[in-house]
């Protein structure tokens, strides 16, 4: 799939290029390539050398971890707008540490490392952009692990489908899981059943579950699931009717 004007514009709306150099931007995207990927595909299988740099256009991705008995678990998710893996300066050719795959039929932007290390050191702008992004990661893995050390299954998926909604429309009250439930019982460290269990506390509590899709009965109904991190995408955080405003923070449920 080739590059055009139009989705050079596109992509220069993405976090991770804007405010980048034009010239600049169109020298890195002169020597990318759009690529399709089905859901459940593995592009970047666990010990195999990293040679292209990816940028999540469309879909849901993951990164998941697999043993010699063939389990695996979802360790980190990518949307639109994410890159993976983790563009190393000093390594060459490393294998990966990890499986790399769609979630979900997927557009990826690929890009050799060598071109993108070039781009940290001639934008400053570019290498802002990713260390936001690196920054921003960083704090997802840490609100991630202390969800799977700290919270009950019951929070841990109010806190995943709050997210959900805030990356949709935060007006209204339909939430549709973004990928298979299995997939995102692996990522919240829990088992299925136990996804499938709490979806149907939910709907006893006023929610209508109909499979992937979820309409909640308010506005406030998941915000007793909201932490300090979540406020931050949330357009109504510290309004006159926002839970947590009496206390200033959310960080504890």
């Amino acid at each position: 799939m080739d590059l055009d004007v139009s989705s050079i514009d596109a992509l220069a709306a993405l976090p991770l290029f804007q405010g980048v150099e034009p010239a600049l931007l169109q020298g890195l995207l002169a020597t990318a390539r759009f690529v399709r990927h089905e859901k459940g595909a593995v592009f970047l299988a666990q010990d195999q050398p990293v040679t292209r740099f990816y940028v999540v256009v469309e879909g849901w991705c993951a990164a998941a971890k697999g043993n010699a008995e063939g389990q695996e678990t979802i360790l980190q998710i990518f949307r639109r707008g994410d890159f993976l893996p983790e563009p190393d300066r000093d390594a060459g050719d490393e294998p990966s540490p990890l499986n790399l795959l769609a979630l979900t039929p997927c557009v990826l932007l690929m890009l050799p490392p060598s071109i993108v290390r070039n781009a940290l050191d001639r934008s400053p702008a570019f290498a802002a952009n990713m260390l936001a992004a690196a920054v921003r990661r960083s704090q997802e893995l840490r609100d991630h692990i202390e969800q799977l050390t700290l919270r009950n299954a019951e929070q841990r998926i109010g806190r995943f489908l709050l997210q959900v909604r805030f990356g949709a429309d935060q007006e209204g009250k339909d939430i549709v899981l973004p990928f298979d439930k299995s997939h995102i019982a692996s990522y919240l460290g829990i088992k299925p059943e136990t996804l499938s269990r709490t979806l149907q506390f939910f709907k006893e509590n006023g929610f209508v579950v109909e499979r992937n899709h979820l309409i909640i009965p308010d506005r406030q109904a998941l915000c007793d699931y909201c932490d300090s991190t979540t406020m931050k995408i949330c357009r109504f955080a510290h309004g006159e009717d926002c839970v947590h405003s009496s206390h200033g923070d959310a960080a504890t449920l």
